[in-house]
């Protein structure tokens, strides 16, 4: 059976309402719920994934809720910060600063500058080469290397010269 795409899109969207508000439909977003009871209703992949979704409630509030006891907390505590080999720095749960998620505009905003750099350095350079200053500087460090190196002909290598004029307006 193939579903058509406001199909499939609608049971994708009851995937991610279930994985976030459980398999209880009261939890559900109130301006959703309606839409989603009646895809619940007319098609049966999304009564299997509701299904799946209360079996899954049903194992998790089974499970029995461990709780470590006061007297093994200080014990933890004291393990760690009796430690003379290395320092601990241990954080109270209560006291950590909550991090919220980043933005859309703070996500976008990170991706975005290694765009720019390597656009930056691109236009650096193509100006570079249209104005010539690259090729002087490669000569002239080249020139100081051979007079100060092994030898050889310093004027008969040119790092950027093509045998054209070396005016930028000619270039252009």
């Amino acid at each position: 059976m193939t579903l058509h795409k406001d199909t499939k899109t609608q049971i994708f969207r009851l995937e991610e309402v279930l994985d976030i508000y459980g398999a209880n439909p009261a939890r559900w977003p109130s301006r959703e719920r309606a839409g989603l009871e009646m895809l619940v209703e007319t098609q049966a992949q999304a009564r299997a994934l509701l299904g799946e979704a209360q079996a899954l409630e049903q194992v998790m509030a089974s499970t029995p809720v461990l709780r470590a006891s006061d007297a093994l907390k200080a014990r933890i505590l004291t393990a760690a910060t009796n430690d003379s080999e290395r320092e601990a720095r241990v954080v109270p749960i209560a006291a950590a600063p909550v991090q919220s998620a980043p933005s859309q505009r703070v996500r976008r905003t990170t991706l975005i500058w290694p765009a720019a750099a390597l656009a930056a350095s691109f236009a650096f350079g193509l100006y570079l080469g249209v104005a010539g200053v690259g090729g002087q500087t490669f000569d002239s460090a080249f020139q100081i290397a051979t007079i100060n190196g092994s030898g050889g002909d310093a004027d008969s290598v040119s790092w950027l010269d093509d045998g054209t004029s070396s005016d930028a307006e000619d270039l252009l």
